[in-house]
């Protein structure tokens, strides 16, 4: 077990208010309170204009949500956001691409052609053979072509 680690334990009424307390104060510290901000500049912003209606704390958070989690992800190095064309593959890239796939099943059905080729004769008993076919794997190049 990590020694590093500390184990919180609530005993009895008392440490559950003060786990109640301490959610709360996170709550309203790094949601409500932000939230709040950003209500009171959106009203104090469009307070002149008629066309936007005024905001409130529901409202607030959420906008806060949203600033925080888009800076998130845009700050983010693990998530790419790009913005532009895609140019795509060229013709070669393309072929090279198909060629490396061809050889690799290629490679796949010569091992299992291998495999299949082989001739087995078990014998149970003096007059029991059990003889395994020989099974044929058509050629995959006049297939695909």
């Amino acid at each position: 077990m990590n020694k590093n680690f500390r184990v919180i334990t609530i005993n009895g009424v008392r440490g559950i208010i003060v786990a109640v307390f301490i959610v709360f104060g996170l709550v309203s510290g790094f949601i409500v309170s932000p939230g709040w901000v950003c209500m009171s500049l959106w009203n104090v912003i469009f307070e002149q204009s008629n066309i936007v209606s005024k905001m409130n704390l529901f409202q607030g958070i959420l906008l806060w949500l949203i600033i925080a989690l888009s800076l998130y992800a845009l700050n983010n190095k693990r998530a790419l956001i790009g913005f532009g064309s895609y140019q795509g593959l060229s013709p070669e890239q393309i072929r090279d691409i198909m060629n490396r796939a061809r050889q690799s099943e290629n490679k796949i059905f010569n091992d299992i052609k291998k495999n299949d080729e082989i001739k087995c004769e078990d014998s149970k008993t003096s007059t029991d053979t059990i003889q395994c076919e020989e099974v044929k794997v058509e050629d995959t190049n006049e297939v695909r072509k």
